[in-house]
């Protein structure tokens, strides 16, 4: 007998949908999603004063021409086991692109959200070759509340 032959099994089970993100990316980018959900669940990147922890991944690559984008979630550990929890921040984050050999950043990029604690960086280009640092920080008004920062190399 086919475990799918079941009516309800199947309701549940056995369909396969097709999703289309409403940028006309599709399946590839659910992937890629689920990707981030796994670097979440270990927690690597971690803002420096709180408990909370994000993952990211590119949209769109930058390159020596054009302009890129990211995603972003922030997460909070559940308080059962710790597991990831997608959660808001308490304002808008930002995020600089800083490159530390040189002592200056890049041009500003726009965060919005689009989702409960997932966030889109767009217009990140980076100005010349190298290691450069992503700092995805939490600000009110100009005093930085909190900040969690990884290095890339472009």
């Amino acid at each position: 007998s086919d475990v799918c032959s079941s009516d309800l099994f199947f309701l549940m089970n056995c369909a396969q949908p097709k999703y289309e993100l409403s940028n006309g990316n599709s399946q590839a980018e659910l992937a890629n999603a689920g990707n981030m959900e796994k670097k979440a669940s270990d927690c690597a990147l971690r803002f420096r004063n709180s408990r909370l922890c994000l993952a990211w991944r590119w949209e769109e690559s930058p390159s020596n021409s054009k302009v890129g984008s990211l995603v972003f979630k922030v997460y909070r550990g559940n308080l059962f086991d710790d597991s990831p929890v997608p959660t808001d921040l308490s304002v808008l984050p930002s995020l600089l692109l800083w490159m530390p050999s040189m002592g200056h950043g890049s041009s500003p990029t726009t965060v919005t959200r689009i989702d409960v604690g997932t966030y889109r960086a767009s217009n990140v280009f980076f100005i010349m070759p190298g290691e450069w640092e992503f700092r995805f920080q939490v600000k009110r008004d100009e005093e930085l509340l909190d900040e969690a920062v990884t290095t890339i190399n472009f």
